[in-house]
């Protein structure tokens, strides 16, 4: 847990001082070429030594801050409007999305999203609704008393008559590179099946699994698209503009940032971080992550 407390403070360190700096030369959201914001959140809850959470409370100051700051949260048919058929969006137009299905996300982020009036987008990888084992990059936790379990499939379509948009994150949890090229194809394909039989609409948007440029390959972005999804979602940081590839949509990962922080993220400032999501960032991440001893699957 102390590991993990350093790290964040590290990461917010490094954020602000790449954001102030930035900042101070004036390189700021320059809207035209930043037409979407796609905000990738995971759990919302206030367990202790917990990572990858935002705590209830600061996700709600987030919440508020993103209005307060002139933002405007946006549906997925927006998304799809844009990058598909060309309809403009609105100003400061952003996407809030969460991964993985946590229970949380319902218990806890759905009220905040609705005391605000936001739409948002809930990835889930359908291998673990309604199960009880935890997801892989959980089973650390889980070992060490930290559950955080996953939503089943009446709560996702719970969630989802809620105004959560229930989109895809495959089957497995796995990221496509490291599987055989059917079982990804499986992975994508038969996913976007299954949640499109439980909702009874079409599914259109795919997140992948880590989704660094090291986790998916251009085969991976043919099959997403011949498989009939509009979208699709990286974890590459970053803002998207009107010719952004629709297969390959940036997304800020959002942590306990502090107000300032996450000012400066949503502006732009903290853009060059997305070089840790380059082939090469990734793998030297992981390297660090392996020396602090905070690896997941």
């Amino acid at each position: 847990m102390k590991a993990t407390r350093a790290k964040q403070a590290l990461k917010n360190g490094i954020y602000r001082a790449i954001g102030e700096t930035v900042a101070g030369a004036g390189a700021l959201d320059g809207e035209g070429g930043r037409t979407l914001r796609a905000l990738m959140y995971h759990k919302v809850n206030d367990i202790p030594g917990n990572p990858v959470t935002v705590p209830t409370s600061q996700f709600d100051e987030q919440m508020a801050q993103l209005r307060e700051l002139g933002y405007q949260a946006v549906g997925l048919d927006a998304v799809v409007d844009h990058y598909a058929h060309g309809k403009p969006l609105p100003r400061g137009a952003t996407l809030i999305t969460f991964d993985d299905g946590y229970r949380d996300n319902l218990e806890n982020a759905l009220p905040i999203l609705k005391k605000h009036g936001y739409p948002a987008v809930l990835f889930v990888p359908i291998g673990y609704l309604g199960e009880s084992r935890p997801l892989p990059h959980e089973e650390r936790l889980t070992a060490q008393g930290v559950r955080n379990p996953t939503i089943d499939w009446g709560e996702l379509r719970e969630l989802e008559a809620e105004g959560v948009r229930i989109e895809c994150h495959g089957i497995s949890h796995r990221p496509v590179v490291a599987l055989a090229l059917d079982e990804a194809a499986r992975e994508i394909v038969v996913s976007k099946l299954r949640l499109e039989d439980a909702l009874g609409r079409p599914v259109q948007a795919f997140a992948f699994v880590k989704g660094s440029e090291a986790d998916y390959l251009p085969v991976h972005l043919s099959l997403v698209r011949q498989a009939g999804y509009e979208l699709g979602f990286t974890s590459v940081s970053g803002a998207n503009g009107p010719r952004s590839d629709r297969f390959r949509l940036r997304r800020y990962n959002v942590e306990p940032y502090p107000a300032r922080t996450f000012e400066l993220v949503l502006r732009g400032a903290c853009d060059l971080i997305a070089l840790k999501d380059t082939v090469a960032g990734t793998y030297a991440r992981r390297a660090f992550n392996a020396a602090l001893g905070t690896s997941s699957k």
